[in-house]
């Protein structure tokens, strides 16, 4: 997820005010991940993100193996890469991918667009490389019953579909804030809701206090978005046409995703039993 100390709707808005708008994200391509991966290694940033890489590669290993390891740090870095290669697409700078243990990676901007359509693109640019990457390894389960394939598929599809909901700095809050201020404080009473659900055992399954911290994180940010305002330039920048490709777009990853991890759930289930 892209994260920054820094709040968008506060930059100046006023710089380069015939920038076009333009819809949806960025899909990110094998070369250009290989490209960003050579010249990331070789700009001495390796130490850091290929450091904290291994660090979360040997914390899931202990509890989930080798295997398992192995396929959760990569589709995370698959996602991560999304982001990146979207800001060095629009000319921004970023962080190299920082891997935190049990919480995932984040990547922290030192440039802001000037409009919320292009950092809904940053945005939304990570869970397009990261369904991206969980479908391929589910077609290559499909082909090769490899196992760990199927796991792979499985966690990279969940983890895109949570960074999805509309809350805090999770991917969603980014991609829908041009469409209207009211949903980030929706986003966020459903985490709640949904752990206090967990908590109470009103759900099947229980959730990790860690799907907390987004909200806490998340708070200046929607306090921000609230003093901004839906009449702040940052926003009324995005044309009527862009906020429903960005809606729609949200909508059908969404949509995506629920399927697919319903689908590799049951295919796991299968193969285990």
């Amino acid at each position: 997820m892209p994260g920054s100390a820094d709040i968008p709707p506060d930059s100046p808005q006023h710089q380069n005010p015939q920038r076009a708008s333009r819809a949806g994200g960025a899909v990110v391509g094998g070369g250009g991940i290989l490209a960003y991966l050579f010249k990331f290694v070789f700009a001495g940033k390796f130490l850091v993100s290929g450091g904290t890489f291994l660090l979360s590669f040997g914390a899931y290993a202990i509890f989930w193996g080798p295997w398992a390891a192995a396929g959760i740090v990569l589709m995370i870095f698959v996602h991560e890469m999304g982001h990146v290669i979207e800001i060095q697409r629009q000319g921004l700078r970023a962080t190299a991918p920082v891997f935190i243990p049990f919480m995932g990676a984040a990547i922290f901007q030192r440039e802001h667009p000037q409009d919320a359509l292009h950092q809904a693109e940053i945005g939304i640019a990570g869970p397009i490389a990261g369904t991206i990457g969980a479908t391929v390894a589910f077609v290559a389960f499909g082909s090769t019953h490899f196992g760990p394939l199927l796991i792979w598929a499985w966690f990279g599809f969940l983890i895109n579909l949570i960074n999805l909901i509309p809350a805090g700095m999770l991917d969603g809050g980014w991609i829908l804030a041009p469409v209207s201020k009211w949903i980030a404080p929706v986003g966020m009473a459903f985490i709640v809701l949904l752990y206090i659900a967990g908590a109470t055992g009103r759900v099947p399954f229980q959730l990790s206090p860690i799907i907390l911290l987004p909200v806490l994180l998340g708070l200046p940010m929607t306090l921000a978005r609230f003093r901004a305002g839906d009449n702040h330039p940052y926003f009324t920048s995005v044309s009527p046409q862009a906020r429903l490709a960005l809606g729609i777009s949200w909508l059908v990853l969404v949509v995506y995703l629920v399927i697919a991890v319903a689908t590799t759930e049951q295919a796991l289930n299968q193969f285990v039993g």
